[in-house]
């Protein structure tokens, strides 16, 4: 498996028991071997012991349950439900929404929804007629040089509604694939915005550092 800025091997044994190594690409000091015990009910996964885990995997990657920060799943006997083959998508990451995560921009009544290769598509083409109703990006026709985070929900009227998280590729290529984070500045290169995919408006619309 991998994360920002490392590698991970995590081993599952039948006598459910499990291994997990991190290994730093940088700072080999904080290398860490991790066991205990895990659960592996169809895509639902409970590690205990030194790695203490709740989650699910998903679009070949191991999601957590409690925050927004995810493994990508490099080499494995297990499948992974999935929904979107995001080679089609590498700019694109999806994180799946839950009131008890941090970055909750929804509406109390909102439940998760799973996005598909076709709601990205839409998304594609929404963004730019978004990001060119504000003065930081007009003349934009597409998004390809943007690392897009999505998370996505049904509003009470059953809507879909998608909180965007946008940063500049070069700035954000890795990070954002594993997990979102805080950033204060940074301008037009970090921004977020809300997309009601369907009556394909957008709203809340921030910049950073405006």
């Amino acid at each position: 498996m991998k994360s920002f800025n490392m590698k991970i091997d995590f081993r599952l044994y039948s006598d459910s028991t499990y291994i997990f190594k991190r290994i730093y690409e940088f700072d080999s000091i904080k290398n860490e071997t991790l066991k205990g015990n895990y659960k592996l009910l169809n895509d639902t996964l409970l590690c205990f012991g030194d790695f203490k885990f709740k989650g699910y995997l998903k679009n070949n990657f191991i999601e957590s349950n409690d925050e927004y920060e995810k493994y990508e799943i490099l080499n494995s006997k297990i499948n992974s439900y999935s929904k979107i083959d995001f080679n089609k998508f590498p700019t694109y990451t999806t994180f799946t929404f839950s009131k008890s995560k941090g970055y909750n921009h929804f509406e109390s009544t909102a439940i998760p929804y799973e996005l598909t290769e076709n709601d990205l598509l839409k998304i594609d083409s929404i963004l730019p007629i978004c990001m060119n109703k504000t003065s930081y990006f007009k003349g934009v026709k597409n998004i390809d040089n943007y690392s897009i985070q999505c998370v996505a929900t049904k509003n009470r009227n059953g809507e879909i509604e998608v909180w965007i998280n946008c940063a500049c590729s070069g700035i954000a290529k890795e990070s954002f694939k594993y997990f979102i984070g805080t950033v204060h500045d940074g301008g037009h290169c970090f921004f977020s915005l809300k997309i009601n995919l369907t009556t394909k408006e957008c709203f809340d619309v921030f910049v950073n550092g405006t």
